[in-house]
C-alpha cells in the first residue's frame, strides 16, 4: 500500500512543482516522498511515478497541438516515431525520479540508525 501511495504522491507533488519549478525538481518530489513514504521498492515507486508523469504530460500536450513537433524531434534523435521518444522521455524521467527516491530512503534510514 505504501507503494501505490508513494507513486501517487510523487505524481501529485511533481505535477504541482512542475507547474512553477525547472524540471530538475521533479527528484525533489521523488526525494520528499522517498522519505516520507519509504516503502521497500523506493527507486522502483520513483521510477513509475515520474515516468508515468512525463509520459502522460508529454502525451498530453502533444495531442493538444496540431504541429508535427514530436515526429521532428523524434527524427532529431534517430527514432523511428513519437512512441519511441515518450518511452525515452520516461526512461530518462524515471531514472531521475528513482535515484530521487532511493535517496530520500537512504537519508531517512540513516537518519533512523544514527538516533543521538
Amino acid at each position: 500500500m505504501k507503494f501505490l501511495l508513494q507513486i501517487f504522491g510523487i505524481i501529485v507533488l511533481g505535477h504541482m512543482f512542475s507547474i512553477f519549478l525547472p524540471w530538475y525538481f521533479i527528484a525533489l518530489a521523488a526525494f520528499v516522498m522517498g522519505y516520507g513514504l519509504k516503502s521497500k521498492a523506493n527507486f522502483v515507486a520513483g521510477f513509475l511515478g515520474v515516468a508515468m508523469l512525463w509520459v502522460l504530460k508529454a502525451w498530453l500536450m502533444d495531442s493538444a497541438g496540431n504541429s508535427d513537433l514530436t515526429e521532428r524531434v523524434a527524427s532529431i534523435f534517430m527514432l523511428k516515431n513519437k512512441a519511441l521518444l515518450f518511452m525515452v522521455m520516461g526512461v530518462v524521467g524515471g531514472l531521475v525520479g528513482g535515484f530521487g527516491a532511493l535517496t530520500g530512503a537512504l537519508l531517512k534510514k540513516n537518519v533512523e540508525t544514527r538516533k543521538i
